[in-house]
């Protein structure tokens, strides 16, 4: 038998903090988030560098490290998802090339001067890609898409209750026989 099994009293009637539990989790994930800031804080100065010195290449390659010495052992799964979404929400052009490399393009962004200009000359919005939006057409095609919705519902059915229904047919037990058997049995 093991020694465990003969707590004390005070052992017995404590409870489990919960909490405590996800405590070491807790500070792996935050520890974990730190390196993939590290990890992206790099790509971000590759980034940089690049846009600087090389004004023609506007894209990087960059290789995501499989560990990194003195700090512990992360998922690159994981961090290569969260390098992609931060680079995306920031504006660029990112994809995904196996095993632990991304690419990183920002030819494709107009720059807000650039953009400004434009509404200045024509009164239209462009967006970040290029696209070019008219503030008055969008309203007009959110009414068009408010209506297409309500025109493509399907009309409900009309139900009738249970207890309105009256079964037709023929049937296995008719009623004399129901009837009679009530009667045997009353």
């Amino acid at each position: 038998m093991s020694v465990f099994l003969y707590a004390d009293d005070e052992e017995a009637t404590s409870k489990v903090n919960i909490d405590d539990l996800f405590e070491r989790k807790q500070v792996r994930d935050l520890k974990q988030l730190s390196i993939f800031n590290k990890i992206l804080a790099r790509c971000q100065k590759r980034i940089q560098l690049t846009g600087r010195n090389k004004r023609n290449d506007q894209h990087i390659w960059f290789q995501i490290p499989a560990y990194i010495f003195g700090e512990p052992v992360y998922d690159v799964g994981d961090c290569i998802a969260y390098i992609v979404m931060k680079l995306e929400n920031n504006g660029f052009h990112v994809r995904y090339l196996h095993p632990n490399t991304i690419f990183v393009d920002w030819k494709s962004y107009v720059p807000s001067y650039v953009r400004t200009e434009y509404k200045k000359k024509t009164g239209k919005i462009m967006d970040e890609r290029g696209g070019i939006t008219d503030p008055k057409k969008e309203e007009a095609t959110e009414e068009e898409e408010v209506q297409a919705t309500k025109t493509l519902q399907p009309p409900r059915k009309q139900f009738t209750p249970i207890a309105n229904y009256k079964p037709t047919g023929k049937f296995m037990y008719d009623t004399t026989m129901m009837e009679s058997l009530e009667k045997k049995l009353g």
